[in-house]
């Protein structure tokens, strides 16, 4: 799918309203325990960019902080049918705040 880009500016100005505070306060080692990395919104539009369309289900299943959750809802994706999964109780719970935003259910985030 093609993303414009007037959507392409859109997931890059959400991302920077979230990118100082996506990552919970951990260090750099705190983080490198759970492999964490996060999504920069360069590289959530080249997935999105191979999607056929965002009519289905989106499973992120390893979540993060949301970045191409967030991405694809304001591609056009229907935010009840995007799911994440993340490990990081606290990464978790910032997720859901940033998707609630775009109206993603928090029930749709699951820590495990």
């Amino acid at each position: 799918m093609q993303i414009s880009d007037y959507i392409k500016n859109k997931i890059k100005d959400e991302y920077d309203q979230w990118v100082n505070v996506q990552y919970g306060a951990k260090s750099k080692e705190e983080r490198q325990k759970f492999g964490q990395f996060f999504t920069p919104p360069e590289l959530s539009i080249q997935m999105l960019e191979k999607f056929d369309n965002l009519d289905g289900n989106i499973l992120d299943p390893t979540v993060g902080c949301g970045g191409l959750l967030a991405a694809a809802v304001i591609a056009g994706a229907n935010p009840s049918k995007c799911y994440g999964i993340e490990l990081d109780s606290v990464i978790a719970l910032l997720c859901r705040d940033r998707l609630a935003k775009l109206g993603v259910p928090r029930t749709n985030i699951k820590i495990r």
